[in-house]
């Protein structure tokens, strides 16, 4: 199958997950002078929106590095890019749960643990995906059916790493959490997919 079709389905779905994030916030119906602070006062909210949208951005575009090096797609990446895609449209509600609770002490930690079990299980998508199409050469582009696996899947599973760790940091430090997850969407942010591909 031609890549186009997964491709502008998974931007959709993209699309909406990010979208969605925002509905976290509500207009407060406050008494006069009360605004200010009220609206000061949703800040949690506002940094996990930063992170997560960040995060889903940064997966984007990874998602369009991996696609852009596929000549072609079979059923299993199909299914993997769907389970992918099912992560990442369930995150507006973690996001929205840590953004409710991150400063409530026992509820924060288990909003941020569920938060890093969702980022965790996108992740491990991700690498899935990764991982199925350097080892099959046939669904790559020519320019690019030389890249090793051995080089590229080490380099881009720290993240899965460290957010497999963070599901116990997060019984720790809520705010750990989520300074974590702003690294990962930097350190996704520089190209780790670099398979040594020359097409713009």
């Amino acid at each position: 199958m031609n890549t186009s079709r997964v491709e502008a389905f998974s931007d959709g779905v993209f699309a909406v997950a990010i979208t969605l994030l925002v509905l976290q916030f509500t207009v407060p119906e406050v008494g006069s002078g009360r605004l200010l602070a009220t609206v000061l006062s949703q800040w949690p909210q506002l940094v996990t929106y930063v992170a997560t949208f960040l995060t889903v951005g940064v997966v984007w575009i990874n998602h369009h590095t991996i696609f852009r090096n596929l000549r072609a797609v079979d059923r299993t990446i199909q299914f993997i890019n769907l389970v992918l895609l099912m992560t990442v449209v369930l995150l507006p509600y973690p996001t929205a749960l840590l953004g409710r609770y991150l400063n409530s002490g026992q509820n924060g930690s288990v909003a941020a643990a569920f938060y890093a079990v969702v980022m965790t299980l996108m992740a491990i998508a991700f690498q899935a995906l990764v991982a199925w199409a350097l080892t099959h050469p046939n669904l790559l582009r020519p320019e690019v059916q030389g890249a090793r696996p051995r080089t590229v899947l080490p380099r881009f599973a720290l993240g899965l790493i460290i957010y497999a760790v963070s599901i116990g940091l997060a019984f720790v430090s809520t705010w750990l959490v989520v300074a974590l997850y702003a690294f990962n969407a930097v350190y996704y942010a520089f190209n780790q997919l670099s398979w040594g591909e020359a097409r713009k």
